[in-house]
């Protein structure tokens, strides 16, 4: 909270004196593209100087960085850009876009700290797998990030219930608050997963960045959803063998690559590769989409992965210029994509960074994710 305030205080300060600043200078004579120069300048360097300070408060952070930069920008740009609209007369026309420009951002912020991070979307894909003959739907709750079960979160359960899935998996980032505080949370998220499992008693976690295979275990104890860690599951589910192999992000590398091999070696066993009605379905559940590596020499028939939030913020074009992951933007960016000839599903999450992050997303929405695997038409041949 201390943050919060801190960056709002920084952003005003910094968009004040930018401002102010920039309006003398018009009136003194300044060109416009030196005059712009120069207030950008100066806001570039306040911004630098307090996010600098801001590391006082939190620590050594980037996303306190980030957090001072994003008020800064959607709050103390429009400032200094309303000020010299309306004090700074005559002015350049290039002056007078710029400031328009910059009072754009404010309802730009507006939408991105109020609106999108909670705007949440179903994203529905098809995967043709062979051997499956009758469909299996997957649904994917990835990144609730939460420090406590609302009622968004709630809501986000529900609507992934409502499709009927088969199958529910939990790809890490379940909660995000200090370890000493899990006695006191814990019931809430376990009321959230004992709802799950009434509806879908195939449920299955794994630990991100924010959580760990205690915290879990401890969650789900007595519920039956099971946290997989570096362990495989295997099942029947409509005529068809299911196995789920699931990694743990700061666990066994060790352990994880021999769940890994035991995964892909079932299906040799079972009759060949990825893909082979003989050998069922092989999935892997992972929190970031870098589990890929486990999986490079011999693909499975899908990996599903949580952590990139879509970027929480993704550029026409571009994408998002932060993925915090080594897989391709593109594939980070979220969605179903193939890599190394695994297909693999990303998951936009339902939450979204916390701790010191501003509370942002922008062209990245926030998902619950459905994936229907469906019969590739080989069984019928």
């Amino acid at each position: 909270m201390l943050l919060n305030y801190y960056c709002v205080a920084v952003a005003v300060l910094v968009g004040a004196v930018s401002g102010f600043l920039a309006v003398r200078w018009l009136r003194g004579g300044l060109g416009g593209g030196r005059m712009l120069a120069r207030a950008a300048g100066v806001g570039f360097g306040g911004t630098v100087l307090f996010g600098v300070g801001g590391l006082a408060i939190t620590g050594v952070d980037g996303f306190t960085l980030i957090h001072v930069a994003y008020v800064v920008g959607t709050v103390g740009v429009p400032l200094a850009g309303g000020m010299v609209l309306l004090w700074a007369r005559p002015r350049p026309g290039a002056v007078t876009a710029a400031c328009v420009l910059a009072l754009a951002a404010a309802p730009v912020g507006v939408y991105a700290t109020h609106v999108e991070p909670f705007w949440l979307k179903v994203d529905a894909v098809e995967l043709a797998v062979e051997g499956v003959n009758e469909p299996i739907r997957i649904g994917v709750l990835a990144d609730l990030q939460t420090t406590a079960i609302g009622d968004y979160e709630r809501n986000a359960t529900e609507r992934l219930l409502g499709f009927g899935p088969d199958i529910v998996v939990l790809p890490g980032d379940l909660y995000q608050f200090d370890a000493e505080l899990l006695d006191e949370r814990a019931p809430q998220f376990t009321q959230l997963i004992e709802r799950i499992v009434d509806e879908v008693p195939l449920v299955y976690l794994v630990s991100g960045n924010t959580d760990t295979v205690a915290g879990l275990r401890q969650i789900t104890a007595g519920t039956g959803a099971r946290v997989l860690d570096n362990e495989i599951d295997t099942f029947e589910l409509n005529g068809v063998s299911v196995s789920i192999g699931g990694t743990t992000l700061f666990g066994d590398d060790a352990a994880a690559r021999r769940m890994a091999q035991q995964l892909v070696s079932d299906e040799q066993a079972a009759g060949g590769q990825a893909g082979d009605s003989q050998a069922g379905v092989r999935i892997l559940l992972g929190h970031k989409p870098d589990a890929i590596e486990l999986v490079r020499t011999m693909p499975v028939h899908l990996l599903v992965a949580g952590h990139t939030h879509g970027g929480q913020v993704s550029l026409p074009i571009f994408g998002p210029p932060l993925t915090l992951s080594n897989v391709p933007r593109h594939i980070a960016a979220g969605g179903l994509n193939e890599l190394d000839g695994t297909p693999i599903y990303v998951s936009t999450g339902v939450g979204r960074e916390r701790g010191n992050a501003p509370q942002l997303r922008l062209g990245a929405r926030p998902s619950i994710g459905i994936i229907d695997l469906v019969s590739d038409g080989s069984a019928l041949e």
